[in-house]
C-alpha cells in the first residue's frame, strides 16, 4: 500500500475492473488500477473502521463506517457507543456524502446492493438489518427476532430473499423484503458433528444452497434451506506454532460455481468445486498471518483480497493452472467408532514442481483426535509429470461421537494445496457382549429344537405297503 499502516479491510471491484478498498487506520478510500498498476487514495472526512463496501453501476462507491467511542479493529474488542454511517463516494466528482444510522451503537458491518440500487447492511451490535434508498433518501431498520444475534455478512438469493449470518447465536437468517418477515435456521446445534460455532461470510451457490464461512472453525459449510442439512468441508490445518485452526472468514461464488474463501488463521485464499468435490488453497506469500479477511470478485473472475495487518492487497488470477490434482474412487464411507479402513487414491502431476510434497488430511470436527490418517508414501517427489498411487489408512477414534463428517485427503506444497473430499458416516460401536450373547442364544435354541423335531418325526411315522420311510 502507498500509505504505511493503512490497514486495508473491505474490498470490491467495479464494472471497469478497478479495485476499491477501505483503509481504516488512516480514514482513506483506496483505488488500484490493474491496467496501469497505479494507486489513488481519497481522504474521508469522517473517522472509523470500514468493514463493508460495494460499487454500483451509476459511478458510486458505498461503504460502512463505525466511529467514535465504539471503534474496533480486527482482533480487538467490540465496544458499544459508536456512531454508524453509510458513506457514498462519487467517482466523477471525488465527493463524499454520509447518512447516519438512527440506532446508536449499531456497528454497520457488511453491505450489499439490490437490483433497485438500495443499500442493505447488517448492524452487528444493533441486531438489525438496515436499508437505505438513495432515490428517496429514506432509511429503514428491521429488528432481528433473536436478541444479540451478531448479524455479520449478507447476500441476496435468486428469489430476492436476503440471507445473513448470525455470528453470536450460530444461526442463518432469511429476510423477505416484500413483507418484512424473518426466518432463522440453527446451524447444527443438536448434532456435535455439524456445529458451526461462528458463521461470518455467506454466499449463494448453485441450486439455492447457502454457503457459510465458519470463523470459529476450520471449514466452509453447505446449508440446504429445503432439508436444513449441513455439510462441512475442511481446509488445511495451519501449523500449531501459527494458529490451531484456519478461521475461514469470507465467501463468494464465481461464474463457474466455485466457492472461494479466505483463511484468516490459515493465511490462504482458496476455492471448493462442488461438482468435482475438490478444494484448492493458495498460501499467501506474506506470512505467517497477513490477516486476509475479505474477498472481491472482478469481472474477469480474478479474486482480489486485502491483508489487513500486512498492508497489502492481492489477487489470485482466474487463469492460473493448478499443477496437481487428487482423485479417489471412494467418495463415501460408513464406519463405526474405533474402526480402521484403507483408502486408495491418486495424485496426478501435470506440471513438475521442485522438491517433495507432503500428503496430509483434514477432518470436519472440532476434536483433532476424532480421526487419524497414515499415508504411504508420505512425501512423494513432484519433479516429473506422472501419476502417483497412494494409500491413506483412516482410523476413527473409539471416542468419536456418531455423525456425518467430511475427510479431506490431499497434498500440501509451498505454492498450492489440493484436496479431494470423502463423506464419512460414523455410527456407534455395538456393545462388546452382544456377539457372544447372540451365539449362546442360537446354540441354545438349536439344542432344544433338534430333539423336539426328532420326536415329532417319529410320532408321525406311518409305514404303508410297498414302501418304507426312514427317519
Amino acid at each position: 500500500m502507498p500509505t504505511p499502516n493503512s490497514a486495508p479491510l473491505a474490498i470490491t471491484v467495479d464494472a471497469e475492473g478497478e479495485v476499491w478498498f477501505t483503509e481504516s487506520n488512516v480514514s482513506r478510500l483506496g483505488m488500484f488500477d490493474p491496467l496501469s498498476q497505479s494507486f489513488r487514495e481519497f481522504k474521508i472526512p469522517w473517522v472509523g473502521d470500514m468493514w463493508g463496501i460495494a460499487a454500483d453501476p451509476r459511478g458510486y462507491i458505498w461503504f460502512t463506517q463505525y466511529a467514535g467511542k465504539g471503534n474496533i479493529s480486527p482482533g480487538g474488542n467490540i465496544v458499544a457507543g459508536g456512531t454508524g454511517r453509510i458513506i457514498r463516494f462519487d467517482i466523477v466528482t471525488d465527493n463524499f456524502t454520509s447518512v447516519t444510522i438512527p440506532t446508536n451503537s449499531s456497528f454497520p458491518m457488511r453491505l450489499t446492493l439490490d437490483q433497485s440500487g438500495r443499500v442493505w447492511f447488517t448492524e452487528f451490535l444493533g441486531n438489525k438489518i438496515g436499508v437505505y434508498d438513495p432515490s428517496l433518501h429514506l432509511m429503514h431498520e428491521y429488528l432481528i427476532p433473536t436478541n444479540s444475534s451478531g448479524p455479520s455478512d449478507l447476500t441476496f438469493d435468486g428469489y430476492g430473499k436476503l440471507w445473513f449470518s448470525e455470528s453470536y447465536v450460530r444461526q442463518l437468517g432469511e429476510f423477505n423484503p416484500v413483507n418484512g418477515n424473518f426466518t432463522e435456521y440453527p446451524l447444527g446445534a443438536a448434532t456435535a458433528s455439524q456445529i458451526v460455532s461462528s458463521p461470518v461470510g455467506i454466499a449463494v451457490g448453485k441450486e439455492g444452497k447457502i454457503w457459510v464461512a465458519d470463523h470459529g472453525g476450520n471449514w466452509i459449510v453447505e446449508f440446504d434451506p429445503i432439508t436444513q442439512s449441513i455439510v462441512k468441508y475442511p481446509t488445511h490445518f495451519p501449523p500449531q506454532s501459527v494458529y490451531p485452526i484456519s478461521l475461514v472468514n469470507d465467501l463468494l461464488t464465481d461464474s463457474n460455481g466455485r466457492i472461494w474463501f479466505s483463511e484468516h488463521g490459515g493465511n490462504c485464499v482458496g476455492y471448493y468445486d462442488p461438482e468435482a468435490r475438490s478444494m484448492v488453497e493458495y498460501p499467501i506469500p506474506t506470512g505467517p498471518i497477513s490477516t486476509v479477511l475479505w474477498l472481491a470478485l472482478a469481472p474477469d473472475d480474478n479474486i482480489w483480497f486485502t491483508e489487513w495487518s500486512a498492508g497489502n492487497i492481492g489477487v489470485v488470477h482466474a487463469e492460473s493452472s493448478v499443477p496437481l490434482s487428487v482423485y479417489s474412487s471412494t467418495t463415501s464411507i460408513i464406519m463405526t467408532s474405533g474402526e480402521e479402513i484403507t483408502i486408495p487414491f491418486q495424485i496426478k502431476i501435470s506440471q513438475g514442481i521442485a522438491g517433495n510434497g507432503t500428503l496430509s488430511y483434514s477432518w470436519g470436527s472440532y476434536n483433532p483426535f476424532d480421526a487419524s490418517v497414515m499415508f504411504a508414501p508420505q512425501y512423494p517427489l513432484l519433479g516429473n509429470s506422472t501419476t502417483i498411487s497412494a494409500q491413506a489408512k483412516l482410523t476413527v477414534s473409539a471416542e468419536t461421537k456418531p455423525g456425518n463428517f467430511t475427510l479431506a485427503l490431499g497434498i500440501e506444497t509451498q505454492t498450492v494445496n489440493v484436496w479431494t473430499m470423502i463423506s464419512v458416516e460414523v455410527s456407534s460401536t455395538p456393545p462388546s457382549n452382544s456377539t457372544p450373547l447372540l451365539v449362546l442364544v442360537v446354540v441354545g435354541v438349536a439344542l432344544l429344537t433338534v430333539p423336539l423335531l426328532l420326536r415329532l418325526r417319529r410320532r408321525n411315522f406311518h409305514p404303508t405297503s410297498g414302501s418304507q420311510h426312514s427317519a
